[in-house]
């Protein structure tokens, strides 16, 4: 069991390693591309030299015969939901890091972003089950709290069946009621299963699937059992990867085809991709979508 100064060594480790992946992104990716903010008038101005002409109010530019220009601030912090799948599959992986531990760099990364951000961050962690549910807060306590729940569920393999559930996450989701969240699934989506519940939830809230893969899994075509591997200890479980029914390739077409049917965002990246490129992509394209 670990020390207290060794988790929060670990957390701060996390944490310096997703300012880092946050930082590179482009400016605004974050702030811009995930609708829900509101916005608050705070004041007028004259225009200034060199700024965009779009920012300048023609209403109050006829009335008074000089340009000039009104500033808004946010209004209202976002509620978001980062759901982390630790299911027994996530464990394995032939690369530098496993698929747990690559799911693990993009949702602090996407932590990071949420309270340098002034949102609000929540999180759900889940199997074929739920297994750990934050109401979304604000925060750099928040923040530690999060970061701390993803690498302790990290380091040890859950006791579940071998494929995971999104319905675990979804419903847990549906019980928040009366906002709209920003919600980020990260799962390697192995038992090739969208539920007809992810309709309800788009239609609800700003819903993204994050898929996460091996490149060695583009080889497999028949079922395959491997070894997934605990942080923790050495080998500490096998899984089936199904083959033919679910080969990657089948995968990412089965996911493609129906986030693009609900209309949902879908990024798909292998555990040797750039964390902050896969997000950046990921944001490009809710932004061309936003247009």
């Amino acid at each position: 069991m670990q020390s207290i100064a060794e988790i929060i060594k670990d957390v701060a480790n996390l944490e310096l390693v997703a300012k880092k992946n946050a930082f590179s992104l482009l400016t605004g990716d974050y702030v811009t591309s995930i609708p829900g903010r509101g916005m608050d008038f705070h004041e007028a101005r004259k225009y200034v030299t060199g700024e965009p002409i779009r920012l300048i109010d023609w209403n109050m530019t006829a009335r008074l015969g000089e340009p000039y220009v009104k500033v808004f601030l946010d209004e209202r912090q976002r509620d978001v939901f980062i759901a982390l799948d630790v299911s027994p599959s996530m464990f394995s992986g032939w690369q530098d890091k496993t698929k747990t531990e690559y799911a693990i760099e993009i949702a602090a990364t996407l932590a990071v972003s949420v309270i340098q951000s002034r949102d609000r961050l929540g999180h759900i962690i889940f199997t074929d089950k739920p297994l750990e549910v934050a109401r979304p807060m604000s925060g750099k306590k928040q923040l530690f709290r999060t970061l701390k729940s993803f690498l302790s569920y990290g380091k040890k393999i859950q006791k579940s069946n071998d494929t995971s559930d999104i319905r675990a996450a979804i419903h847990s989701i549906q019980k928040f009621k009366g906002n709209r969240f920003v919600v980020f699934i990260i799962s390697d989506f192995i038992d090739q299963d969208i539920p007809e519940d992810l309709k309800y939830i788009k239609s609800k809230h700003d819903l993204n699937l994050i898929h996460i893969y091996d490149k060695v899994e583009y080889a497999f075509t028949s079922d395959v059992r491997f070894p997934a591997y605990s942080p923790e200890g050495a080998k500490n479980s096998s899984i089936i990867h199904p083959g033919q029914t679910g080969s990657l390739q089948t995968i990412q077409k089965y996911l493609l085809e129906e986030s693009l049917k609900y209309n949902i965002s879908l990024a798909s990246v292998s555990t040797t991709d750039s964390v902050s490129q896969a997000l950046r992509n990921l944001f490009f394209l809710k932004k061309r979508r936003k247009v």
